[in-house]
């Protein structure tokens, strides 16, 4: 096949692109992946943030599918994942430190100091959740369901309650049904709505702590260790290299699976032809040929930029162009001459093992809906959530010799500020956000020796996330399932023969999971082997 020609062409080297080139090259098709930057990967590529301090923008891989490990063989491919134990600190408002023990009983325990009956509690809620999840009978390894295929099963008045609950009430509400203590209440709140710019008592915002329910309902866990079984505590692991770890072996799997990969490629325009994808256009003129592109890309940009020229998409342009898309990233990244030490921790803990583990700055739920409600208003919290992780510590490349890298993310910091300027404003949230760390990390300003931030517009510019939204528009239901990004594009098919949408702006968004890759991929294939598409030349 000439060297501008492929079977497939897949747009956006993230882990959705990776994923969706190496099952298209596992089906013996020849693909190009391009990516606009000079690196693969998305927020889960290592960067060097300071000399010799590198880490991810992204902190947890908790929720990438087990399923995609296994076919693309991405442990052959250097992927290795050591547990850590504890998984979780979280530390509460009246100044204890919650501390998610691999050993369920451990965890039980503290909650049971939190209130008599509360780990029971706990087990019923999220048993509640997975009774949904099992009760809706979709499944998350294909297209979203519509709102007739979504509640087909819900025939029960207690069902309709679940579901008016879970889609339409808030968080705050759904936990106080269960009588849950405020310290619990803390502790799940960060979950429901990391994904959008939404408070706790947001509705829908229960419907965000069924990724994992539905993933189990989906293809039933293999074992224990099963990482979907932890919905509270993080992943049953850290990759060995860090997050970055995750990227490179799927970029290696799509490699040994002969996919030509391009770096500071960007697309420039999708080419039609008929009303079928014949190619694509890089912005310095390289044109490459093939009857199926999948772009895995925030959806805005395919639809709005890379088909601006067709005037059959006009009116998915406007609708597109109309989608709300303002995001919340920041994130600061911390040299540390040592390892920190959490107050009031439990004696039967060491302090490496603490501060291995991924850790959140939310001490209360009223913690929490302040700092979202600020977000909402454009302003930077005062008090900011933040999720935080020491890569180093199970990584020791990620910084010098005895020294580590704290990787702080921050879910509060609204693209559209009301007053003043990003360059005004991100040093004072990185402050802000420091602090906040040592409230709970009395030694931490001690032992900082550099930081940098990034705000949102560095977001932007520097990983092309639209807006600054990692998840390419809100996780929300009103955004999900068939809404996702378009009712009419929510299949991965578009309208156009042979193009295909990926990445976190398609069903079911969720991170890092590789389903939206999965999916897609899944989609293209499928119709490639019907016939529905004619190869390239």
């Amino acid at each position: 096949m000439p060297a501008d020609r492929f079977d497939a062409i897949v747009l956006g080297g993230g882990h959705s692109g990776l994923v969706a080139a190496g099952y298209l090259a596992s089906d013996g098709l020849s693909v190009l992946l391009l990516e606009a930057g000079p690196r693969l990967g998305g927020p889960a590529a290592t960067v060097e943030f300071m000399r010799g301090y590198r880490t991810t923008i992204a902190n947890s891989p908790g929720s990438l599918e087990p399923l995609i490990i296994r076919d693309l063989d991405l442990e052959k491919h250097g992927l290795r994942m050591q547990p850590i134990d504890p998984t979780l600190v979280h530390p509460l408002a009246d100044d204890s430190l919650f501390v998610g023990w691999r050993d369920k009983a451990r965890g039980a325990a503290q909650m049971e100091r939190f209130a008599p009956g509360e780990a029971a509690r706990y087990d019923a809620f999220f048993a509640y959740l997975q009774d949904f999840a099992d009760k809706l009978g979709i499944t998350m390894f294909g297209p979203p369901p519509d709102l007739r295929d979504l509640t087909r099963n819900l025939v029960s008045l207690d069902d309709q309650e679940a579901f008016a609950r879970i889609f339409l009430g808030s968080i705050r509400d759904l936990m106080a049904q269960f009588d849950l203590a405020w310290q619990t209440q803390a502790l799940i709140g960060p979950m429901a709505i990391v994904g959008g710019s939404v408070t706790p008592s947001s509705p829908g915002t229960p419907a965000n702590l069924l990724a994992r329910p539905l993933s189990l309902a989906s293809l039933k866990a293999a074992g224990a260790d099963d990482p979907r079984r932890m919905p509270l505590r993080g992943t049953t692991g850290m990759p060995v290299g860090g997050m970055g770890a995750i990227v490179e072996s799927m970029e290696r799997s799509a490699r040994a699976r002969g996919v030509v990969m391009k770096t500071m490629a960007p697309a420039d325009r999708i080419l039609l032809s008929d009303g079928a994808v014949e190619g694509v256009v890089t912005r310095d003129g390289d044109v490459y040929r093939a009857k199926l592109v999948i772009a895995a890309l925030n959806p805005r940009v395919t639809v709005c930029d890379l088909l601006r020229d067709e005037p059959d998409w006009a009116l998915w342009r406007a609708r597109m162009g109309k989608r709300p898309m303002a995001g919340k990233a920041f994130k600061v990244v911390v040299a540390l001459d040592g390892v920190p030490r959490w107050r009031n921790a439990p004696p039967d803990a060491g302090p490496q093992a603490l501060m291995a583990a991924q850790f959140r700055i939310a001490p209360s739920l009223d913690y929490l809906e302040d700092a979202h409600a600020e977000l909402l208003r454009g302003r930077i919290a005062e008090k900011p959530v933040v999720w935080g992780l020491c890569p180093s510590l199970t990584s020791p490349g990620l910084a010098p010799d005895g020294k580590h890298v704290l990787s702080l993310n921050v879910g509060t910091a609204p693209y559209h500020l009301r007053d003043g300027t990003w360059a005004e404003e991100r040093d004072k949230l990185a402050k802000r956000t420091l602090a906040a760390c040592a409230e709970y990390l009395p030694d931490l300003p001690d032992l900082i020796t550099d930081w940098r931030c990034m705000d949102p517009e560095d977001f932007e510019r520097d990983f092309g996330l639209v807006e600054a939204n990692m998840v390419h528009g809100d996780l929300a239901p009103w955004n999900n399932f068939w809404m996702r990004p378009l009712p009419g594009l929510h299949a991965y098919r578009t309208p156009a023969r042979g193009l295909y949408l990926s990445g976190n702006g398609t069903w079911p968004g969720n991170f890092i999971s590789g389903l939206s890759g999965h999916n897609a991929a899944q989609a293209a294939m499928a119709d490639w082997h019907a016939g529905v598409l004619t190869k390239a030349a």
